[in-house]
């Protein structure tokens, strides 16, 4: 299940219409459909966007942020198409929990560094 408190995980947002309540408080998303599913295409190669649900945030001032899933969060799918990558993490997560763990300190020095 995906965290409930997730973070905005890109800035990059794009108004891409307007729309408001019709009689049943429903709100239309036809006008980003397209984008949409482009952007389901590229990141988790589905052609499928009746898998897509979405998980909805707000924030105290009113602010609603739908952030897309197909079972897993879209931005976490990658790594159901990389076999390799899910086998280590899927390694390193039964390592943990047989506590074979090596402290390693803390990596605050590095919080700031630019990603290449």
């Amino acid at each position: 299940m995906a965290a409930r408190n997730a973070p905005i995980l890109s800035e990059k947002f794009e108004r891409v219409g307007e729309t408001g309540f019709d009689e049943r408080k429903r709100v239309s998303l036809s006008k980003v459909a397209d984008r949409l599913n482009e952007i389901l295409r590229r990141v988790s190669g589905s052609e499928n966007s009746s898998e897509l649900r979405f998980i909805i945030y707000t924030n105290d001032v009113g602010q609603i942020l739908l952030s897309p899933e197909i079972g897993v969060p879209l931005h976490e799918a990658w790594l159901y198409k990389n076999p390799e990558a899910l086998v280590s993490v899927r390694r390193g997560l039964q390592d943990a929990a047989e506590g074979k763990v090596h402290k390693l300190g803390s990596f605050a020095k590095f919080a700031n560094d630019e990603i290449e």
